[in-house]
């Protein structure tokens, strides 16, 4: 969506064959120079990497959108991937935009795009750390928004209810489970419209989805969310309790 507007792309990923395949089919559709960048954004210490590949370039539109879950009950998780998770999804972000942030500032233009969930605004069992981690990019995102309110630099985060991508089969989800879920996803092209149609217009935006349940979370006590989320999760991925 954003090579389609002419704008230039810096893509950042641990898969460097999957970036040059996109790399290559955005030059190939826009007309857009691209650069990627195999950088793992789980690492602590990832800029090290990623700010020499950049150094170059006034980037104009950060994007975080990389994220990972961690499916299931949180006695029995995988110590590195709970790690990983909270790198990716949470520290992150706050590096980058850290990072990019004053040179939009200094140059008085630019955009800050946060990938936040549905599960940001509930609780929701078997999928504790992933849920706390989009909850974190939601308020992170949120109060940057109040910060640069009255800056030439805009921000907003976006709360998709699930996006039809490798996301669940990455966490480990079965075809038949993916499935499930996917018939409460949407496309990713029409999140992403979302997002850059609304930038600098709203602080967060969702889609109806998201907004019903947003909107039944201030209703109900959250005990009973909490409960009514562990029933569908349990429903939709069959979580195992231990």
């Amino acid at each position: 969506e954003i090579a389609s507007q002419k704008i230039n792309c810096v893509l950042v990923d641990i898969d460097q064959e999957g970036l040059e395949s996109v790399a290559a089919e955005l030059t190939g559709e826009n007309a857009v120079e691209t650069r990627p960048v195999h950088v793992n954004l789980a690492k602590e210490r990832f800029l090290d990497g990623l700010l020499p590949a950049t150094k170059d370039l006034q980037i104009g539109l950060l994007v975080n959108n990389a994220g990972i879950g961690c499916g299931g009950a949180v006695a029995s998780r995988d110590f590195d991937r709970m790690s990983q998770l909270v790198m990716l999804n949470c520290h992150a972000p706050v590096l980058l935009t850290r990072a990019m942030l004053p040179g939009m500032l200094t140059r008085q233009r630019g955009g800050i795009v946060f990938v936040s969930s549905l599960q940001a605004f509930i609780s929701s069992p078997y999928e504790a750390t992933y849920c706390a981690s989009k909850a974190f990019n939601l308020h992170f995102g949120e109060s940057l928004w109040g910060e640069l309110r009255k800056k030439p630099v805009d921000c907003i985060t976006v709360c998709p209810a699930g996006m039809k991508t490798n996301f669940f089969r990455a966490d480990g989800h079965s075809q038949e489970s993916c499935d499930r879920m996917w018939k409460f996803s949407s496309e990713p092209a029409d999140i992403a419209r979302m997002a850059l149609q609304q930038l600098g217009k709203k602080p967060v935006v969702a889609p109806k989805v998201t907004l019903a349940v947003h909107f039944l979370s201030r209703l109900l006590p959250r005990k009973i969310i909490t409960r009514g989320s562990e029933k569908l999760a349990r429903k939709l991925v069959n979580y195992q309790r231990t």
